[in-house]
């Protein structure tokens, strides 16, 4: 692969790490490709490089390599990690002809199995299979955030369309309208749900695959690095006989997994939980979880009005985003039922106007209102290089994500000023003087602390933190 002139070092992502040091050498010798120092190519290896492995470097066209001393667990966690599933990959497509003419068994089955277990591997939470007669590519969103990984031949690409389209039950033949579904991968941990999302372009069909969390393999809050303080108000909160509780923020700001964390604190043992989805993206069985299917008319509300003569103690409504869902909500909590749900908006005291603005009643959304709760989620600086970019953070300084939360409990002076609909400004004081820490200076704390970093809080709350 073609290098930079620059003498500036540049980190490899995971795409020109295999490209660089493919599998089997990587494996083999035990070396990691890092990143590049001009033309020079700098690896990681427990120990001294061999001979051998530097022939065989020099082979692949790397006239010039250095070596960077790592820890033995180090390599071994990346081989088995990013060299694993994804190294898989590279071999499959490596090995494949130019030409898929008279070619049986078909690969795709196998890529498609790789690809998935490479994403999981990663923590991907969405496949993107992209379709170009000359340069396909699939992309995984990691943290959030695409990055590309090894891609299948053109000729390829149609026949791995068609693969998770049999696996989903779409129908075969159809190419000019989009098409949804969802299949099963196995996996050691349990069966993974992958919803599949077709759509035809111009260049062919996109499938977009959403891999959704294994049956009952969901995190506790603590788990989710829920703050002690949150974490309490939270769990009391849903311990309640009656009254709502709303997550306000964006969509992938991390709501439905929160949720679903809290419900675990919920005792359905003795209290009847359902919840009403569109989709249901985590499976539970300790919940009657009911799917929005609006193809039948079966809507929020609509769905809401039925659980509602089952007998429910805790219902969950996926989303309110309408005035029927809004007003029902409301009566709901109203009624005697603990009601969670999300809105979109910008923070914890928004979820206050964005209902209203829906038509919810304010004198009863006061009333009702237990906690309101809005939370992003940030990419932590890496654990493998303290932020200074590796192969395993593809260059990048940040790995994994954390939440950052704020949460607004009713009381008489708020409820005053929300039945009233007071300026938010007055809104800010009564919450401050309850205790409420806006989203922002959360995160100030965590970019002192050296958990995340100010360009990371700029781009998720698009403030910084001056």
């Amino acid at each position: 692969m073609s290098t930079s002139l620059t003498t500036q070092p540049r980190e490899l992502t995971l795409l020109e790490g295999l490209r660089a040091v493919p599998p089997r050498v990587a494996r083999g010798h035990r070396i990691l490709p890092l990143r590049y120092e001009g033309e020079r190519l700098i690896v990681g290896a427990a120990g001294s490089l061999p001979p051998r492995a530097l022939d065989t470097l020099r082979r692949l066209g790397h006239a010039d390599v250095g070596l960077e001393p790592v820890t033995a667990e180090r390599c071994q966690e990346v081989l088995e990690k990013w060299y694993g599933p994804a190294g898989d990959v590279a071999e499959l497509v490596a090995g494949l002809p130019p030409s898929g003419e008279n070619l049986e068994p078909s690969p795709a089955p196998r890529f498609l199995e790789l690809t998935l277990k490479a994403a999981l591997a990663e923590g991907a939470s969405d496949v993107h299979i992209e379709p170009d007669a000359r340069s396909p590519r699939v992309r995984f969103r990691v943290d959030g955030i695409l990055a590309e990984r090894v891609s299948p031949p053109p000729w390829l690409m149609g026949r791995v369309v068609g693969r998770i389209k049999a696996l989903a039950g779409l129908a075969l033949g159809e190419c000019l309208f989009p098409q949804d579904g969802v299949f099963d991968f196995p996996t050691a941990e349990g069966p993974v749900a992958v919803r599949v999302s077709i759509l035809p372009t111009a260049r062919g069909e996109c499938a977009v695959l959403r891999l959704l969390t294994v049956e009952d393999a969901i995190p506790t809050l603590a788990e989710l690095g829920v703050p002690e303080e949150v974490e309490r108000r939270l769990v009391a909160a849903a311990a309640a006989p009656e009254g709502l509780i709303v997550f306000a923020g964006p969509t992938g700001s991390g709501k439905t997994t929160s949720l679903h964390a809290l419900l675990r604190a919920v005792d359905a043992e003795r209290r009847n939980v359902v919840s009403i989805e569109d989709p249901v993206e985590i499976r539970s069985r300790r919940l009657r979880q009911v799917p929005v299917r609006r193809d039948v008319g079966l809507d929020f509300a609509g769905a809401l009005r039925f659980v509602l003569r089952q007998d429910p103690d805790v219902i969950l409504v996926g989303e309110t985003r309408d005035t029927e869902t809004a007003q029902l909500v409301v009566q709901a909590a109203l009624a005697g039922h603990l009601v969670l749900t999300t809105v979109h908006a910008g923070s914890a005291l928004e979820a206050f106007d964005r209902f209203t603005q829906l038509g919810a009643d304010r004198a009863l959304l006061a009333q009702v209102t237990r906690l309101t709760v809005s939370q992003r989620l940030l990419r932590r600086v890496c654990p493998y290089c303290s932020g200074e970019g590796c192969f395993a953070c593809e260059g990048s300084g940040l790995k994994g994500r954390l939440g950052v939360y704020e949460t607004v409990a009713m009381n008489p002076p708020l409820a005053s000023l929300v039945r009233r609909g007071a300026e938010p400004g007055e809104l800010l004081r009564a919450a401050r003087d309850q205790g409420y820490r806006p989203l922002l200076e959360s995160a100030r704390e965590l970019v002192r602390q050296g958990v995340t970093t100010e360009a990371e809080t700029l781009r998720v709350l698009d403030g910084g933190i001056s």
